[in-house]
């Protein structure tokens, strides 16, 4: 470790633009002057110069005993927030330059977490950021750079993780291609040690309030001597395929630790890409003339089957039960045949009250008082099974199972076998699929994803007397989007990850809407998940998903792999059928790549000459 200079006080460290730039100071007796350096690389820095300060009247500003210092830039103006002492009181002054050569002193007595990192950059409803800590992560957002108000706690300590029991300090912002990085520190402070423990949270650049992802381990932990170093971070910068982190010690020596981003499986690219609706959405909609499916025709399974997708979807027509239709379609997305009829109903042994109720149910969901609703279907050897929600209109809705032969359903022979509830009577159920193989010998029955996976294995799914109960608890994870999981949405479909299974989800920050994600499961265990979203890749933004029988929904009850892309029908706003597509393999790439490795491999701390 070299000292660079006796006089040298290194302020802060940013990223602007593509390079990262160093602001320092050289205190004497008169005046501190302040001094800006910048690296292309994030490493080797130049282009050395003195910056000076002029009041708003144009008369040449000297700062004396200038402290604590913080650099940040927008709209093509560099901003400096200056600390000065003055006559015993310290004073925060905001500057702003055009040119990074003059800075004009624009106002003075500015809050003091104005002195915290502020994201370069990046504003939010025309307000800057500003990221701090203590016993949680928080934001504040100020329109004028004086004033700042907090929103409160956002990412608190969590228990049983490396940052349980400390303080959470930021040290420093960066936007990246998936949203706004908040690097923490959550050191442990020992008599004659500490522990540096550095961990990361991405924000939405859209929502800076509502936390993406968060790093379950450190990316840097290190022992530090206190005799040796007191550290003090000066900021971060993402450079290529590296993350820099500046600090300085007591003796304002300068040092970046640098961590390469791809051997430490920190993923700061988007992850996991959102699926892309087909131009022609919405691809199925109500018929006027067939009065079954006259309001509403969502929510289809779908089926590969044939060199054909066939589509079984909900209808609701004028009598308000929920019936199934029939569609296929040779390319995905245009419809080539559609039944003029209602292929499968209820049947006589799932009795349907015989007159609606004068009272509205409280069961009642996508519009229909009635019926069979959200089909989801599996082929199996030579039969396709079926499962749907059951409601008769009075009591809670349950699963019922229901199964034809692959030759019938090609030949529109539509011979179903017998329904049969399989869930617990006086249970509200709904979102249970079959698993299109044996797993382990025996039939997989997928009946809740909250609070974990839980599967309900059968020797014979034909036989009687399958009643399977299920229990479900809201989600846990306070930080994640999905920290209200509704349930599974197609059925799990098999890739070379695992089990690849989509799922319905909502966020309490982004209450009313219904958000699809993502999830891989184990191929021999799918109790365990293997990789999950760190944010939705679908949800309720395009006007067909807003306005119908319910707005805000987007309901997965299908999807399939034809010709490397993955098809996903869903049902949009209750009322309509749509389908998004992606490349199945540039998607389970990402799905599947790490957010962040837990390698133990240890970094050196690397200085600038």
């Amino acid at each position: 470790m070299a000292k660079i200079n006796s006089t040298f006080y290194p302020f802060s460290a940013v990223q602007h633009e593509k390079k990262v730039v160093l602001v320092y100071g050289v205190k004497t007796f008169v005046e501190t002057k302040i001094f800006l350096s910048d690296s292309d690389d994030g490493l080797a820095f130049k282009n050395k110069h003195e910056v000076s300060f002029f009041l708003e009247s144009g008369r040449r500003k000297r700062l004396v005993d200038c402290g604590a210092l913080s650099f940040f830039a927008y709209g093509g103006k560099a901003y400096l927030f200056l600390e000065q002492s003055l006559k015993g009181k310290k004073q925060i002054l905001i500057a702003q330059s055009n040119d990074l050569q003059n800075f004009e002193i624009i106002k003075g007595t500015a809050d003091l977490v104005s002195l915290f990192p502020i994201v370069s950059n990046h504003k939010y409803k025309k307000n800057f950021l500003t990221y701090y800590g203590d016993k949680s992560i928080q934001v504040a957002a100020s329109d004028n750079l004086t004033h700042w108000h907090s929103t409160g706690h956002l990412l608190p300590k969590r228990k049983d993780f490396f940052d349980d029991g400390a303080l959470l300090h930021v040290i420093g912002t960066v936007i990246v291609q998936r949203g706004i990085l908040v690097l923490y520190d959550a050191r442990i402070d020992k008599k004659s040690s500490y522990t540096i423990k550095i961990g990361c949270a991405l924000f939405s650049l859209d929502k800076p309030y509502v936390p993406i992802w968060r790093s379950e381990v450190p990316i840097w932990e290190e022992s530090v001597e206190k005799k040796k170093y007191e550290i003090r971070f000066l900021g971060c910068a993402v450079i290529d395929e590296s993350l820099h982190i500046y600090w300085s010690s007591f003796g304002n020596e300068f040092f970046v630790k640098t961590i390469n981003l791809a051997s430490s499986g920190l993923i700061l690219t988007k992850q996991t890409r959102q699926l892309k609706r087909h131009a022609s959405n919405p691809i199925l909609q109500p018929k006027a003339l067939n009065k079954w499916e006259r309001d509403a025709t969502f929510n289809p399974a779908a089926l590969y089957l044939d060199n054909k997708i066939h589509l079984l979807y909900r209808a609701i027509g004028e009598n308000g039960v929920s019936v199934l239709g029939y569609a296929a379609s040779d390319d995905g997305f245009t419809i080539n045949e559609r039944l003029n009829y209602p292929i499968f109903s209820l049947a006589e042994n799932l009795r349907i009250v015989e007159k609606k109720p004068v009272v509205k149910s409280l069961y009642v969901s996508g519009g229909s008082w009635a019926g069979c609703e959200d089909p989801r279907a599996t082929i199996i050897g030579k039969r396709i099974y079926v499962t749907y929600v059951f409601f008769d209109g009075c009591n809670p809705p349950g699963v019922a199972l229901t199964s034809i032969k692959v030759s019938d359903f090609l030949s529109k022979s539509w011979k179903w076998k017998k329904p049969k509830l399989i869930s617990r009577a006086g249970e509200i159920q709904k979102n249970w699929m079959i698993f299109p193989e044996k797993i382990n010998g025996k039939y997989a029955i997928l009946h809740s994803i909250t609070p974990k996976i839980s599967i309900e294995y059968v020797d014979n799914l034909d036989k009687e007397g399958i009643v399977i109960e299920s229990t479900k608890k809201p989600g846990v994870d306070e930080h994640r989007w999905d920290n209200i999981v509704r349930g599974a949405g197609a059925p799990p479909l098999l890739t070379e990850y695992g089990w690849l299974v989509l799922y319905h989800a909502m966020d309490k920050r982004d209450p009313d809407k219904y958000k699809v994600g993502a999830m891989i499961l184990d191929y021999k265990d799918p109790t365990k998940i293997l990789h999950r979203c760190n944010y939705p890749i679908l949800e309720p933004l395009a006007h067909y998903e807003n306005q119908g029988a319910k707005a805000g929904v987007v309901y997965v009850c299908g999807a399939v792999i034809k010709d490397d892309k993955l098809f996903v029908y869903y049902g949009g706003a209750d009322s309509v059928v749509c389908v998004a597509t992606e490349n199945v393999n540039e998607f389970l790439q990402e799905l599947t790549a790490p957010a962040i490795s837990d390698s133990k491999k240890s970094f050196l701390l690397e200085k600038i000459d």
